[in-house]
């Protein structure tokens, strides 16, 4: 970055534009030649100064290749949005994609090519004789064994490698350490096919999921959590029918907290379940049953109900139930995968999900094969071919490998880590110091999605593009394609060879266009956008063989089961170099920054520990040491961990936190080739103690009925101007003063700028539809500049994101089921707002259109404001975050090239607050008022509702009475949190619904 502005630099550069350039040229002050400014009279042709500049791409941070619209701003990209034209997310996007932003900001990227010296230090290279010296060690390792690694590459690149592999006589290995290997077998066990089919939860009328977390990291968890919700959601007037959702398995995840019932199996036991019911639906003829489904009669009649209930865990009559709702549904929807799918069973309980959809005859309605998942088919890997690379490595059969978008180091800790050492030659393409580049010889940093050419094949006639939205952060890095292409000896760009391929496309779908047109508006779309025809799919021959039998996972008596599950955030520690991801709260657990360990209370109370007692927990792989989070959303004889931290290298956010999981783990595949998440652990107390970084409260509401729940039935027979929730604002004697104080108000109202009408703006937040993904909580943080604060204050409580998702957990006394709710809390931008009257200088204040104000520069941080707010939504500024090279710095060069520059970076001692995104909303005013027009419903947009899944957040005029918000605060089900106060809050929720019983 360039020197600081002190004075006598001030008024240099200022004399450059004047006259007094030459005087203090003449004078000679100071050592530096004089700066020239140049001009911005010939900008570039697709740049405005001040307005942006869209362009549509495809997020790479997961394999699921949703759509995104990059927003760029004087070159610069500033905010990743959903493309509302892909198929995949429908222009929403996750907390993962948001932080995107900070993989390509990183201030721990390579910046150019390193090769490592005798004493085991880095030292630059040149790329010219780097890519020499990987052409020369491919060469010489002809015939002894070359393998390139890679994470899943559904397009070009992917083709690319094959295409070298092939040529140099080596093997391309995929690997993802999450690969849903049983997804696929179980598939082929049920249906002959490893393709795994499109899901269409937006038609489901009932749902099952054995153990899929379709919210958190399943597949395509944007897309499906889309269809989720308007499945789930409650809508008056619309049919009388909301899908019920039933969650199976020995952990409550964020999908499980949005199901109307979960019910905790014995580990393992999902796929009896399944079988359970299909034995039910087929002896009652609940549906029609396709004729060849005979050959299963002797594998339902081994799993009837009363066969199964005590290993499962539940009544018979429980099965028989949960049986007669699927089929009466004729919508129903079973899914498997997530923790049922990493059992050492996991394929057998997937074959089992599919057997019940079919008798239930919901194969093809609902699970559609023939627009089947990119994850499908031999193509994308599994931990089987990791594992025989592995044991080629420690054979000394691999001469050269060459490592891509995969981080093996991180995940396989004992197995590769070792094996890798006996390796002759290592390459890393990665733009990261990670675990598996720091044992690398040679390190060629790839580009980052945002700034290179790629495409993805997300699905089964989708074709996605990848282009470059800004010139590379670090000029010195290259995309991995052009350097494969120029080693092997190939004279082309990756763009070349990628239009290449695409050319292939446009015989195709051209549709009589030419070439440079089809291509343009691929770019313009983001891609290209087809249907797979459906396939339909019958059972497999050898079905009728299946054994769904749990294993047995606990060994000797004082052994405990411990799942081990990808974080919501972080995933498979991918994303443990972005400080957004390790900032935010994990939607079930609240905490930030570090790992933890899941404990029953009831475990918990036998084992004498409390939240943040460590417990060591070994099994016969490793050894880790975690922090206790004591939950009733899990089994009393099941643990629960997390993956993500727990890295020996990248990067400074990622780097020395916290255990890894994965050295829990066995690194020998299982019976179907993928591999076993969980084990047996003993459990050791160290005695250690430590404060929880959590953004928790009170676990529990306490009566404060912050979230409003109502039966589906009260639902239904709620009609136009009824309100289910009676909202007194004051007591009775208090009336006859608010009634002269609101007199007094309207005077006042009618003066200065608040003459005249003005809108009112609010939100309307639909908790039907809300799953506490956290969405929000990232697109807040991106569009409004928030300072990330570091492990230590979240501890002390110095949080200063605008919005938290709040989780109260339900039941679980009396017998009673549990279960959670969630709700998203903000500012309210109260109508009789407590923090305005209290601040001395009057930096909190109301503006004309009813939002709290908030003046920086006017604020002298007394706080009060905070004080006064029933809502806690108010955030101080402790410290100076945006302090370059500063003790707490949030923003370290060059990450701070990702902030807004229409929003204002607060200081030191400046109170902060929700906006409701305001330089988006006089933005659209002012286009409206050059324009000659009023700003429309649905033009304002805030960064919250923009990317919502669930599109549970509306926003609008409160005032315009034909705006969707201001029918949505009028809608029976609304009502405002801590009404009693007379606070007269902006933000109407709506009441979460659901099924009776």
């Amino acid at each position: 970055m360039g020197e600081p502005m002190e004075r006598r630099r001030f008024l240099k550069v200022l004399g450059v534009t004047g006259g007094g350039a030459a005087l203090l040229s003449g004078c000679g002050i100071g050592p530096e030649p004089t700066e020239k400014l140049i001009p911005y009279l010939i900008p570039p042709e697709d740049q405005v100064p001040g307005t942006p500049t869209y362009y549509a791409t495809t997020c790479r941070e997961c394999p699921a290749g949703c759509g995104l619209h990059a927003k760029v701003r004087e070159g610069r990209v500033v905010k990743l949005e959903g493309n509302p034209e892909s198929p995949i997310n429908h222009g929403r996007l996750c907390p993962r994609g948001q932080a995107g932003l900070q993989g390509l900001y990183n201030p721990d990227r390579v910046a150019g090519p390193l090769e490592r010296t005798g004493d085991g230090q880095w030292k630059p290279i040149a790329w010219d004789d780097a890519i020499g010296r990987v052409a020369a060690k491919v060469k010489g390792a002809r015939g002894k064994g070359i393998v390139f690694v890679t994470g899943h590459e559904s397009g070009a690149f992917g083709e690319l490698v094959d295409e070298w592999m092939r040529q140099v006589g080596g093997r391309h290995v995929i690997y993802e350490p999450f690969a849903f290997e049983a997804l696929r077998e179980g598939n082929r066990l049920a249906f002959g096919t490893s393709a795994v089919p499109w899901y269409d939860f937006a038609n489901a009328r009932y749902l099952v999921s054995f153990g899929a977390d379709f919210l958190d990291t399943w597949v395509s968890p944007v897309g499906y959590q889309n269809g989720f919700a308007r499945a789930h959601g409650f809508q008056a007037g619309r049919d009388a029918s909301m899908a019920k959702f039933v969650f199976v398995g020995p952990r409550l995840s964020l999908t499980g907290m949005n199901a109307d019932e979960w019910i905790a199996a014995a580990p393992g036991t999902e796929g009896l379940l399944a079988l359970a019911m299909a034995s039910v639906i087929v002896r009652e003829r609940l549906a029609p049953v396709p004729s060849d489904a005979a050959r299963l009669a002797s594998l339902l009649s081994r799993h009837a109900p009363a066969q199964v209930a005590s290993a499962v865990g539940i009544e018979p009559s429980v099965i028989a139930r949960l049986a007669r709702e699927f089929a009466a549904s004729k919508g129903g929807l079973a899914v498997a995968g997530g923790i049922a799918a990493q059992y050492p069973n996991g394929a057998a309980i997937v074959a089992a999900a599919n057997i019940l959809n079919y008798v239930a005859g919901t194969v093809g309605k609902t699970v559609k094969f023939g627009p089947n998942d990119s994850l499908g088919g031999a193509g994308a890997g599994s931990f089987q071919q990791m594992a025989d690379l592995v044991s080629d490595m420690e054979a000394g059969k691999v001469a050269v490998l060459l490592v891509h978008g995969a981080n093996p180091a991180h995940s396989l800790p004992g197995a590769f880590s070792q094996a890798i050492a006996k390796v002759g030659f290592k390459v890393g393409f990665s733009p990261y110091l990670d675990e598996t580049a720091a044992a690398a010889d040679l390190i060629l940093p790839d580009l980052h999605p945002l700034e290179q050419w790629n495409d993805a094949r997300p699905r089964a006639g989708l074709f996605a593009l990848l282009q470059p939205v800004m010139q590379p952060v670090f000029p010195d890095a290259r995309h991995t394609g052009d350097v494969l292409l120029r080693a092997a000896g190939r004279d082309q760009t990756f763009q070349e060879y990628l239009q290449g391929r695409w050319r292939e496309l446009h015989r195709r779908h051209g549709g009589g266009k030419s070439f440079e047109q089809f291509w343009s508006e691929a770019l313009q779309h983001g891609g290209v956008y087809g249907e797979a025809p459906l396939q339909p799919v019958r059972l497999a021959s050898g079905v009728a063989q299946l054994t769904a039998t749990p294993p047995a996972l606990a060994g000797g008596p004082g052994e405990t089961v411990l799942t081990v599950f990808p974080s919501i955030g972080l995933y498979d520690g991918r994303g443990a170099n972005k400080p957004w991801l390790q900032e935010l709260p994990d939607p079930v657990s609240k905490i930030t920054w570090h790992a933890w360990v899941e404990v029953h209370p009831a475990t918990a109370a036998r084992w004498g520990v409390t939240n943040g007692d460590f417990l060591l927990l070994k099994s016969p792989y490793g050894a880790v040491k975690a922090p206790v989070w004591i939950t009733p959303g899990v089994r009393p004889d099941v643990l629960a961990a997390a993956t993500g931290q727990g890295h020996t290298a990248y990067g400074r956010y990622a780097k020395d936190r916290s255990g890894n999981a994965f050295e829990l783990l066995s690194s020998a595949p299982n019976g179907y080739g993928g591999r076993t998440f969980s084990v047996a652990v003993s459990v050791v107390k160290t005695g250690e103690h430590r404060r929880l970084a959590t953004a928790e409260g009170d676990p529990r509401e306490l009566g404060a009925h912050n979230v409003e729940v109502l039966p589906l039935g009260r639902a239904r027979q709620l009609k136009s101007g009824e309100r289910a929730f009676e909202e007194h604002e004051a007591p009775a004697y208090a009336e006859r003063a608010l009634e002269d104080w609101a007199a007094a108000q309207h005077e006042k109202a009618s003066l200065g700028n608040y003459a005249g009408e003005h809108p009112r703006w609010g939100l309307a937040i639909d908790l039907a539809t809300c799953t506490g993904c956290s969405a929000c909580v990232t697109a807040c943080y991106a569009e409004n500049n928030i300072a990330t604060v570091g492990e230590e204050l979240v501890v002390r409580r110095r949080v200063m994101s605008w919005m938290r998702v709040e989780r109260y957990y339900t039941g679980g006394e009396h017998g009673e089921p549990v279960g959670a709710v969630v709700t998203p809390m903000l500012c309210q931008q109260c109508g009789n707002a407590p923090c305005e009257p209290v601040c001395p200088v009057f930096a909190a204040y109301h503006t004309a259109d009813g939002l709290n104000g908030q003046v920086y520069n006017r604020c002298v941080g007394t706080r009060y404001c905070s004080n006064n707010c029933p809502y806690k939504v108010r955030y101080f500024n402790w410290y100076n975050f945006a302090e370059q090279g500063g003790e707490w710095e949030s923003w370290p060069a060059p990450l701070d090239m990702l902030l807004n520059p229409d929003v204002t970076v607060r200081e030191k001692g400046v109170m902060e607050k929700c906006t409701f995104c305001v330089q988006r909303i006089r933005g659209a005013q002012n286009r409206a008022r050059l324009e000659d027009r009023t700003v429309r419903d649905g033009e304002i947009v805030p960064a919250c509702a923009q990317a919502c899944p669930s599109e549970a957040i509306v926003f609008g005029d409160l005032h315009d009475r034909r705006s969707r918000v201001s029918e949505l605060a009028q809608d029976p089900r609304g009502y405002h949190v801590l009404a009693g106060l007379n606070t007269k809050p902006a933000i109407t929720y709506l009441a979460k619904v659901v099924h009776d019983g």
